[in-house]
């Protein structure tokens, strides 16, 4: 044998070795799976939110199945109150809680923990005031973290009236 088919046989086993074992790589896949999605409620869903049920439910909305915080006049208490008091201080223990139903363990926030109202000199503040940590809470599988709100009017609130949202973000710790 030659150089020449010496060679010409080492590169036909080589190449032949390729073919036979493969590369691993591949040019494309086409594969259909199921995949199944429902959206809940606030109260059923992996990130549950509804009322603490600790007394204070009726400050506590549910408005297409989201939660909701209304202590205005358009949610007078069954006793007829229809918001806080002028220069004080009041204070909705155990409001409303989150709780992880998913399956691993998740950092939860609440955001903005505040908001402030001013005008001609009055001043409203609220804040959103979670039961264990601040202003990050870890909880996890099946845990509960409960929210109070301390709404603070000085010093007199005036006509001072506070309507935003609140954002409640929960996020996998690993």
């Amino acid at each position: 044998m030659n150089r020449r088919q010496v060679l010409a046989a080492i590169g036909a086993l080589g190449g032949g070795g390729a073919v036979v074992t493969g590369t691993g790589a591949f040019t494309s896949v086409e594969a259909n799976r199921d995949v199944s999605v429902q959206v809940a409620d606030d109260s059923s869903a992996l990130l549950r939110m509804a009322a603490a049920g600790e007394g204070n439910d009726e400050y506590v909305t549910t408005n297409g199945g989201e939660l909701g915080i209304d202590i205005t006049s358009s949610n007078p208490t069954d006793a007829g109150g229809q918001g806080v008091n002028a220069n004080a201080t009041t204070v909705i223990a155990d409001l409303f809680e989150i709780q992880n139903q998913g399956t691993q363990e998740i950092d939860v926030e609440v955001t903005p923990l505040s908001f402030v109202d001013t005008g001609s000199g009055d001043t409203l503040i609220v804040l959103v005031v979670p039961q264990t940590g601040f202003p990050l809470v870890t909880l996890g599988v099946g845990d509960t973290e409960t929210y109070s709100l301390v709404v603070d009017s000085f010093p007199g609130g005036g006509n001072l009236q506070i309507s935003d949202t609140i954002t409640v973000t929960g996020e996998a710790t690993n």
